[in-house]
Formats: structure tokens, sequence, C-alpha cells
């Protein structure tokens, strides 16, 4: 299966990465592509930015979490109908989840995929030296396909010129872009990226981006490369979705408030469920569904207004209490909280579960995680092993008694020990899962919702 797609990596974080991605993506949207967006790595807040430079939902390859089955089955099916897939890589290329093994690093993921990558470096106050760097890169692993690099934050034409010409003599790489520093301040908040939902220049934005790669990188090169990415071959059959065996409906609260959510798991679900879409902020009544999932977002950036919003927050108190399944996700897990505690004061959540959260300057959790389930609940059944990753900054204290989900053997949860609160059928936790690690937890919340109803 021929499949033109390009990865973005990165020396390290920061580098430019996702500015060069959605640029290039945007770019050749503007030129009549049909560009599929991917995200290697745990993020949520790229992904927002590569759907509204292209139309098309970003995937998450994330080779921790996901077997290689289930990275190249969400590869190309999500491939289809578009002309190139631009894949934006995270932290540096060989980062990985363990600092030895290349599991989880965007290295591993090119492999499986068999994709080219072209490298960003920040070249800031380097000439020869940024020759050693790169060629480090290229020798590391001589299985990656590293067939270019671009040369972020030059400083003049005078060191754009001698960075080019060390890198290309001395490291043997091809330079396919030189692009001078300041030329766009991406929005970054506690988290990463101000997420793209919360933009109102959007477009504006990626056009101005699109218009610098257009003119410091050599696209047409990139697209050469991607051309001649080799054959993949393909490693499942589609499942056709059956709209008749849709008996139940998940309702999803997706807004600016809870915008993390893998594509995938939402993909997932509806393969048994209908899903209806709920915001958090202007909702006063849940609509008529049988289970709720709740991802995670930034609820400490609208504490407020979700304060205000009494109605749907009693609403969704109810829904909990009358033993309907709800499963929230960090973000989730702090607005099924009775409060939230930011540099603004205390502000009122749903209420259901015993928890107070409080938001700190520093992470308080950060890394893959890995759970064993202690007891039975809505998305997995005793022993069985949950993979993710937790990402936060607050930290929740316990207001009464709670029953526990998960054992943590990799990460901190919600007290370092365990996480995954359990009230009702509610399911509250830290951990951000990804369903194509395990499919049997889509289906699991699923025919919950069914018994229910």
């Amino acid at each position: 299966m021929d499949i033109p797609r390009v990865v973005i990596a990165g020396t390290s974080s920061k580098v430019g990465k996702t500015m060069i991605s959605i640029g290039l993506m945007r770019l050749l949207v503007n030129r009549g592509y049909e560009v599929q967006p991917y995200k290697v790595g745990p993020d949520f807040i790229d992904p927002g930015f590569h759907h509204l430079a292209t139309g098309r939902y970003s995937r998450n390859l994330d080779s921790f979490m996901l077997s290689r089955s289930a990275i190249l089955e969400t590869f190309i099916r999500n491939f289809s109908g578009a002309d190139v897939a631009i894949i934006e890589g995270k932290t540096g290329l060989y980062d990985s989840s363990d600092a030895v093994s290349e599991k989880g690093s965007v290295a591993e993921v090119s492999k499986i995929l068999k994709a080219p990558v072209v490298l960003v470096a920040n070249v800031e106050r380097l000439n020869r030296t940024a020759a050693a760097i790169i060629l480090g890169y290229k020798l590391f692993d001589p299985d990656v396909l590293l067939k270019g690099v671009i040369l972020n934050r030059v400083g003049s034409e005078r060191h754009a010129g001698k960075v080019r010409t060390a890198v290309e003599k001395l490291a043997g790489v091809r330079v396919l872009g030189v692009v001078p520093r300041k030329k766009v301040k991406m929005p970054y908040r506690h988290l990463g990226l101000v997420t793209a939902y919360e933009r109102e220049d959007m477009d504006e934005l990626l056009d101005n981006i699109a218009e610098i790669v257009e003119k410091h990188v050599d696209v047409d090169k990139i697209l050469e490369i991607a051309e001649k990415a080799p054959p993949l071959d393909s490693v499942f059959e589609d499942e056709k979705e059956d709209e008749e065996k849709k008996y139940v409906k998940i309702g999803v609260i997706r807004d600016q408030v809870f915008s993390f959510y893998y594509q995938d798991n939402l993909d997932e679900l509806s393969k048994y469920a209908e899903l209806v879409f709920v915001n958090s902020l202007t909702d006063k009544r849940l609509p008529d569904v049988d289970a709720l999932y709740i991802g995670g977002g930034f609820p400490e950036v609208f504490a407020e207004g979700l304060e205000k919003n009494e109605k749907l927050r009693n609403e969704i108190y109810d829904f909990c209490q009358s033993g309907n399944p709800v499963y929230a996700e960090c973000g989730g897990l702090m607005y099924l909280g009775e409060s939230l505690e930011t540099s603004e004061g205390e502000f009122e959540m749903v209420g259901f579960l015993p928890l107070k959260t409080k938001m700190y300057e520093r992470f308080q959790a950060q890394g893959y995680s890995v759970y064993r389930t202690l007891k039975p609940c809505i998305i997995a059944k005793r022993n069985q092993k949950i993979v993710g990753h937790e990402f936060h900054y607050s930290r929740p204290t316990l207001t009464g008694k709670a029953d526990f989900a998960f054992r943590v053997e990799r990460g901190f949860g919600i007290d370092g020990r365990r996480d995954g609160i359990l009230k009702e059928n509610t399911l509250g936790c830290y951990i951000h899962v990804h369903f194509l690690s395990d499919k049997s937890i889509a289906r699991r919340f699923v025919k919950k919702a069914m018994k229910k109803k």
C-alpha cells in the first residue's frame, strides 16, 4: 500500500516541530492537497491545531500505549481519501519511556510506519556545533530514515549560511529549510500550547505560519521524500458500523473546557453507540443519554464558568446518582469532585465524587502509566492491565471514604498507589486511556450502558 508520508521530528521539545508541522499541513491544503495529520505520543493540544489546519481529525500514534498492529491500523484506516500524511513527533526523536529502550519514541513509530524523517533543530547561537548534533542523530540509529533537517531560529543570513554549510558538509545531512527566529510566537500555558479551540484568530495564524514555511522551507523536496516512502502492508480488516445496533446514546462533554479526547476513542464508541455532544458552559440540561464520557482539558481555566452553570452540574450529579455509567478522565475527574481551587479562588464543581482538587504551579504527575484493575468497573474487568498517561498540575484531597478501581504499577494516580474512584456506576481517574490499547474498554463501557438501559 503506497501512502506518501513524512515524520516531522525534533531534537527536543520546543524546537518548532508544531509550527513547522501545522504550517506544512496548511500550506499543502492551500495547494489543494488532502492532508491527513497524525501526532506521535499522548498529546491532545497539537491534534487540535492539526484539525483546524487540515479539516481532518488527527490521530495519535504511540508505541507505549498501542501495539504495532494498532498503530498501523489507525494509520492506514484514517489515511483513506488523503493525498499525504504529515506526522508530527513529540519531544526529541529518540526520547523514550525508559531512557534506554526505544519504547514510546518517535524513532520507533517512524520505523513501524517505514516513514522518512525530517528533523527540526534549534540552531540559535550555534554554527559548527549544529553539525555535531545532527550527525549524532544521523548515526544513533541507522534504521531511522533521516532524510533531512530544518534549521530553526537562525539569527541572520550570515548565520544561516554558516550553519547550513556546516550541517551539509560535516554531518552529510541535507538542509531542507532555514527559518529565522521570532517569525511567529505560539501561545503556551502550563500543559503546552493554548488549545486551538480557544483562539479566535486561527485561520489568520495558520495562514501566516504557512507563508513562513512556504518562504523558508523546501516543501517540494519534502513532498518528494514523502512520496518515496516504501509501501506498507495492510494489517486489518475494516469493521463496518451497523446503525441498527446502536441501541444506546453516550453523552460526551466536548467543548473549550473539555477537549482532551483521542479521536480513536470516540470512533470506537461510535461503532456501538450514538454519541451526543454536550457543552459544559452553555448547555443547561443533559440530553437523553444512557451514559456519559467526560474527558480532560482545562477546567481550572474555566472554573468560574463551570460553577455558574449550576443547572448542568445538578443534572450531572443526578445522572451519576441514578447509577448510569459515567467515565471521567483527569479534568473530568476534577469536575465531578466537590470543588476546584485555583489562584483565582475556590469554585464549586459537580460534587458527586468525594474529593477537592487544588492547582499547583509544578507538575504533580507526568508520563506513561500502567495500572492493574483491583475491582471490576465500567471499563475493565478484575486484574486487567490498563496503560495510558498522566499530565496534570492538580492534586486531589479526599473528603470521605473512597473505593478505587486501579492499583498503580507505574505513574501516580490519585495518591501514588491508587487511581479510579468508584461511586455507583461512576469512574473518575487521572489516567488518560487510549481505547485502541485494548478494544474491550469501549465495548465494556457500552455494554454497561445497555445493561442500565
